[in-house]
């Protein structure tokens, strides 16, 4: 049986980039695809139309939809043995659409009672091969709706709620993902998710390994006299870690939950916590990198922060605190950018479709082009792109440029255009 993909003729802003080559998990989108259609034993076919499709019983999507195996798993083994043609839906009520669904272009449909938001991903059963875009428009608009495979928990962290305007952030714990990414928003999030997919992927093909790492961590509390259900998490998030090749971890650092690739280097008193590594990754001293996906060959400088975060390969990540944002390629970030990634008042906005739009998620920096360049106390306001190769710095007349020798000792100067003055008052 085959699997057809179609082109959705998205790219991703500010990268430019086809869809298909969105980074989610250090893996491109279209790689994720390729994988789990193989792993179910189906031949994969990237057409430009319709007119390409010679079966009459396959699968189908857009190259613009990201879905993990454990709902493909599930969908390839089950939707043909059910017969009709099918289409994948999530349950519309759940945390994890409250926290995606913003600029998907989603639509809805209700199965047993329940309703469902319904993914381009479709198992087509019809009587003649759909060789046209008629026949397969008439196919699809005869799918019925297919629950996937779903379980959720809600992971509840503290948050600062006078500034935050909630006590927890919520975020939802499943691997049953299913999303169409328009937008770098979407790329975010997926990545933010494709950290929990990781694992339980792990678990899943390493059920020997993850019985130690639990036994490990259990053995050590007991020792210890913890007994906690607290002591026990901390406990196996710090032996809950997979480390490729040649890295190296000063003995001071921790990893706690992570999984980290060929040749990784982090530095003394650094901490990563729940996060996906690339190879050939530098964290140096005292950073902290939480529950984000660095990509290959970037570099973390020296009390750098990183939260909910994602890089694409070869940047350089120097920031000291910056939460929910997405940096491309050769980015080149200094140590005091700012990005301001909570609105006092009012719906978080992205710019889409030609103009600002709102969406549902609160807790949202910015997207950083392949090659920019942020210079110190660059501040750049919530939700917005920063174009390819721009090169954003605070204004020169705020530098002092020009210093008199003559300066008296004592006096408070400040900079006039570039040049250190003294005065009564402030100019």
């Amino acid at each position: 049986m085959k699997a057809y993909v179609l082109p959705s003729g998205v790219d991703i802003h500010p990268f430019g980039d086809p869809v298909s080559k969105s980074m989610i998990g250090n893996r491109p989108l279209h790689q994720w695809q390729d994988d789990l259609f193989r792993r179910a034993g189906l031949e994969v076919e990237r057409i430009e139309s319709p007119e390409r499709i010679s079966e009459k019983k396959f699968f189908l999507t857009y190259d613009d939809v990201w879905f993990t195996r454990r709902v493909f798993d599930d969908f390839a083994r089950r939707a043909p043995a059910e017969g009709g043609t099918r289409r994948v839906g999530l349950p519309a009520e759940s945390l994890l659409l409250e926290r995606t669904r913003s600029l998907q272009d989603l639509e809805y449909g209700e199965l047993d009672g329940e309703r469902l938001a319904l993914y381009r991903l479709w198992f087509v059963d019809a009587e003649s091969p759909c060789d046209s875009e008629q026949k397969l428009a008439d196919a699809l608009s005869r799918a019925r709706p297919y629950r996937a495979r779903f379980k959720e928990k809600v992971l509840r962290m503290p948050a600062p709620k006078h500034i935050s305007g909630f006590s927890h952030y919520e975020h939802p714990v499943t691997s049953s993902i299913v999303m169409h990414v328009r937008h770098w928003v979407h790329v975010l999030w997926a990545n933010q998710l494709s950290i929990q997919v990781a694992w339980v992927e792990r678990v899943l093909d390493h059920k020997l390994w993850s019985f130690c790492r639990l036994a490990s961590a259990g053995l050590g509390c007991l020792l210890r006299g913890r007994f906690g259900s607290r002591h026990f998490v901390t406990a196996l998030m710090g032996r809950a870690n997979k480390f490729g090749r040649r890295c190296f971890v000063h003995p001071t650092a921790r990893v706690e939950g992570s999984l980290l690739g060929d040749n990784v280097t982090i530095g003394a008193y650094a901490l990563v916590r729940g996060c996906l590594i690339g190879n050939n990754v530098t964290i140096e001293d005292r950073a902290n990198v939480y529950f984000s996906v660095v990509g290959d060959d970037c570099f973390i400088s020296k009390n750098s922060t990183m939260v909910f975060c994602a890089g694409y390969p070869d940047s350089d990540l120097c920031v000291n605190g910056i939460q929910a944002c997405l940096f491309g390629s050769r980015c080149a970030l200094t140590s005091r950018v700012w990005v301001i990634d909570l609105r006092a008042a009012g719906k978080t906005r992205v710019w889409h479709e030609g103009k600002l739009q709102e969406i549902d998620n609160k807790l949202l920096g910015a997207c950083f082009g392949h090659g920019c360049w942020a210079g110190l106390d660059v501040t750049i306001a919530q939700g917005r792109e920063i174009p390819n190769g721009a090169v954003l710095i605070r204004p020169p007349s705020d530098i002092l440029r020009r210093i008199p020798p003559d300066l008296p000792p004592g006096v408070p100067a400040w900079s006039v255009n570039g040049t250190a003055m003294i005065g009564e008052k402030e100019p």
